[in-house]
């Protein structure tokens, strides 16, 4: 069997494009050798996890969620393999979190070029990683596209027709944060239009017992940073 065992960071480092090279082994193994290796890379991140303490857990994460942002904002190499991994790393690292004591609450305000990459990313490529990973994914601007279908306007009418639909999206993604919080679920929020207020539920609570803040307002590039506040006690503290 093929070794999985990697450093901890070594399953997502966007700079060595970690996750699109760890996917193009998986869709390379058959059925169920793809589901051993998915096994030990759970088992990996399992052990590496059990070593860390509380803090650098937290870092890992921060550096994790982060790369996994700017994944979703280079190439994708979408396979059904990707999803498989992203669940095996991702969504085990998440899980080891919450049974920390933590959860994690990544807000992003970042504008985009296009409606055509806002369909592709956002609405549909945004969700899927990080749902795999084990995180709730919340954009309003999405909610928006979500009303409008359920209306009979197509997805081409989207520019027209946001103007219409963006307060009530964003009210729904805010009850979405609110149900978040009150179940302690991990989320992703982006804001992708930002208007005055629109992240101010999003960001409510960071410095609360748990609970992990990270915000980023920069595009995700090589040196850009993000605002972290880590948590001072374990949910309930």
């Amino acid at each position: 069997m093929d070794n999985w065992d990697f450093r901890l960071v070594d399953y997502w480092d966007q700079t060595t494009s970690a996750i699109n090279r760890s996917t193009l082994r998986l869709s390379k193994l058959g059925e169920p050798e793809r589901k051993a290796a998915c096994g030990q890379i759970r088992d990996a991140v399992r052990m590496r996890v059990h070593d860390l303490a509380d803090e650098q857990l937290l870092q890992a994460v921060v550096s994790m969620v982060d790369d996994l942002y700017k994944y979703v904002n280079e190439e994708v190499l979408m396979a059904a393999a990707l999803f498989e991994y992203l669940d095996a790393f991702g969504r085990t690292l998440t899980q080891a979190v919450r049974e920390r004591g933590y959860v994690i609450r990544y807000v992003v305000e970042n504008q985009f070029s296009g409606v055509d990459f806002l369909m592709l990313g956002p609405f549909d490529v945004f969700p899927r990683v990080f749902n795999a990973a084990g995180f709730v994914y919340i954009c309003p601007q999405q909610l928006s596209l979500h009303l409008m279908q359920h209306d009979g306007i197509t997805a081409s009418e989207y520019p027209w027709a946001i103007a219409q639909y963006i307060t009530e999206a964003r009210h729904s993604g805010d009850r979405i944060v609110i149900k978040c919080h009150d179940e302690g679920q991990h989320y992703v929020f982006l804001e992708a239009d930002y208007q005055e207020g629109a992240l101010d539920i999003a960001l409510r609570g960071g410095g609360a017992p748990g609970v992990l803040s990270i915000f980023r307002d920069d595009a995700p590039v090589a040196g850009s940073e993000v605002f972290v506040g880590f948590p001072e006690q374990k949910l309930g503290g």
